[in-house]
């Protein structure tokens, strides 16, 4: 099934690419200087008790309920993943989830440098999630996991348990918060692959008995396959399931909420699928196992839905015939 083609950009957003295009992750006086807030909010939360730190992080999280877009976004998305609640509830709902999505950014801050490889001391762990990810240490192993509580405890958490995690992310445009995003999630010892090349690089990680990392639960652009999210058809990457398919490995979903109690955390994890013979990556083997993996998620974002990442737009990108919203 083919996506349609997203429009290009336009307004504001295409006058903000054509100034900051010539410095995207490139070093100079104005990426620098657009990093000093950043780099100051981070050296206060640094220096202050960790729950004025959530508390911070709570109100700078707030400002994307502020946002009509993402409201907007993330209004649709919650109506499609929790019908039965009413309009002022998913409101409710979608105000808290932009809180702890400021709180999410804290535990990248503070988790890294307070713990590191010690990170296991502040996990409650589900029943069997240890010992599941302890019969994978040393094996190739792809594991999912959705914008769910701390997605940087997670992949701290299967680093510390000897997985060896690799995780592609699209890098900021801000070289210097580029670096500083590099360097803090390679002090919870996962190791950060750029996006362009990435298969590859994941696949000779897989090679080395290694843990691949993915997002699944977001709008995938190019070459998408159309899979169920919360009763909806969205576009969503093929890697994840191509790469378990193709290699034998078996399929990790994981997640990591936040506790009650600051600087906690809780850790489940549930096999999506054992290891097996490698095999074509057909359309068929891809939806079907992806289906396998979203419907996992989709239970443990229910049980905290508080703490999912509502306001991003999952259904902008549509199949072939249907109108793209704007």
């Amino acid at each position: 099934m083919e996506a349609s083609a997203a429009p290009p950009p336009s307004g504001l957003r295409a006058l903000r690419q054509r100034i900051f295009g010539r410095w995207k992750r490139k070093p100079g006086l104005l990426p620098w200087l657009f990093w000093l807030p950043s780099a100051a909010l981070i050296a206060l939360i640094r220096a202050l008790p960790p729950s004025a730190g959530y508390a911070i992080g709570s109100v700078f999280g707030r400002i994307a309920w502020l946002l009509p877009r993402r409201r907007r976004a993330g209004r649709e998305h919650l109506s499609c993943a929790m019908p039965d609640l009413t309009p002022s509830e998913r409101d409710l709902l979608l105000r808290r989830s932009c809180s702890e999505l400021g709180r999410s950014g804290v535990d990248l801050v503070l988790a890294a440098r307070r713990f590191g490889r010690r990170i296991g001391d502040r996990i409650h762990w589900a029943p069997g999630a240890r010992e599941l990810l302890a019969s994978l240490r040393g094996a190739a192993v792809v594991a999912v996991l959705p914008h769910l509580g701390s997605v940087d405890v997670a992949g701290g958490v299967i680093a510390a348990a000897g997985l060896r995690p690799a995780f592609p992310m699209r890098l900021p445009s801000n070289y210097y918060t580029a670096r500083w995003l590099e360097r803090s999630r390679e002090g919870n010892d996962v190791m950060v692959i750029p996006r362009k090349g990435a298969v590859r690089r994941l696949l000779a990680q897989l090679a080395s008995g290694g843990c691949a990392v993915l997002a699944t639960d977001q709008s995938a652009h190019h070459a998408p396959v159309f899979v169920h999210w919360f009763g909806r058809l969205a576009a969503t990457e093929r890697a994840a399931a191509a790469l378990a398919v193709r290699t034998g490995a078996p399929v990790l979903v994981l997640w990591c909420t936040r506790a009650a109690e600051p600087m906690y955390w809780n850790f489940d994890c549930e096999l999506a699928r054992p290891a097996m013979a490698p095999a074509k990556a057909t359309d068929e083997e891809v939806i079907a196992l992806t289906e396998s993996m979203h419907r996992i998620m989709e239970r443990a974002i229910l049980r905290h839905p508080e703490q999912y990442l509502w306001i991003h737009d999952r259904y902008r990108v549509r199949p072939e015939g249907e109108v793209e919203h704007e």
